[in-house]
C-alpha cells in the first residue's frame, strides 16, 4: 500500500528559505562603507551652526570673484540661534530677567570687557543701563558646552555693536582669538566687579555699580 509518506511526489509544497547571493551582500557592504564616508566628510559634524555658502548654488555659476561673506549677516544668524532666546531679536532682553543689548553700555563701550564676556560667561548681579540683574550668562569660548569659534564670536559682536540702533565699532576676529589665548587659564565665569578690573579702550564706560538705581 503506498501511503502519501512513502511517495514524494504526493507531499505538499512547502516554502524554503534559500541564501542571498554573495554578490548581493558583497554589494551591501560597499554600499554601508560609502555612505559612512560620505556623512563623515559632508556632515559638517552634524553640527546646526555649520553653513557653508561655497557648498550651496542657485541659477548660473559665477566664475568670477566671490565677495566675502557680510560678518553682520552672519552674526545676525547667529545672534538668533544662540542669544535671541534671551535678549530678545530685538535687543531689549525681558525686564527684570534678561539685560537688554540695545544702546547698553556693556555692548557699545569696551570691547575688551564685551569679548571677555563672551568667553567666560557671567554669574550674578550685573547693572545694565542703571537697572540690576542676576542672573547667569553662558560661555561660549573654551570649554563651554556648545564653543564659538572666533570668527562665529567676532560676528555676533560685530552685529550687536551695529544693531538696535548701536553705532560701536566692529569686533574683529584677531581681537576675539587674542582675547580667548589670554583668558585660557580662566576656568570659572566674571562678576561685575571682575569685568570692571578688565582695563576699558572705549570711551563709554559702564557707570559705577554705585551710581545706578537698584
Amino acid at each position: 500500500m503506498i501511503t502519501p509518506e512513502s511517495n514524494p511526489q504526493s507531499q505538499l509544497p512547502s516554502e524554503r528559505h534559500a541564501p542571498i547571493p554573495g554578490w548581493l551582500l558583497g554589494f551591501g557592504v560597499i554600499l554601508s562603507f560609502w555612505a559612512g564616508g560620505y556623512l563623515f566628510f559632508y556632515s559638517g559634524g552634524f553640527r546646526g551652526d555649520v553653513y557653508d555658502p561655497g557648498q550651496i548654488t542657485w541659477g548660473p555659476v559665477n566664475t568670477g570673484p566671490v565677495a566675502p561673506p557680510d560678518p553682520k549677516a552672519i552674526g545676525k544668524r547667529l545672534f538668533t540661534a544662540n542669544c535671541a532666546q534671551c535678549h530678545q531679536s530685538n535687543g531689549h532682553g525681558q525686564a527684570g530677567v534678561y539685560p537688554p543689548l540695545d544702546n547698553s553700555e556693556w555692548v557699545v563701550g569696551s570691547k575688551n570687557r564685551l569679548i571677555s564676556i563672551l568667553h567666560k560667561g557671567i554669574a550674578g548681579p550685573i547693572h545694565v543701563s542703571g537697572l540690576l540683574y542676576n542672573n547667569n550668562m553662558p560661555a561660549w569660548g573654551d570649554g563651554a558646552p556648545i564653543m564659538l569659534k572666533d570668527e562665529q564670536i567676532s560676528a555676533i559682536l560685530t552685529y550687536i555693536r551695529s544693531e538696535w540702533g548701536n553705532k560701536a565699532s566692529p569686533v574683529s576676529t584677531e581681537e576675539v582669538a587674542a582675547k580667548r589665548k589670554e583668558l585660557s587659564a580662566i576656568t570659572s565665569p566674571w562678576s561685575e566687579s571682575g569685568l570692571l578690573a578688565i582695563p576699558d579702550e572705549s570711551t563709554t564706560p559702564p557707570a559705577p555699580a554705585s551710581a545706578t538705581k537698584k
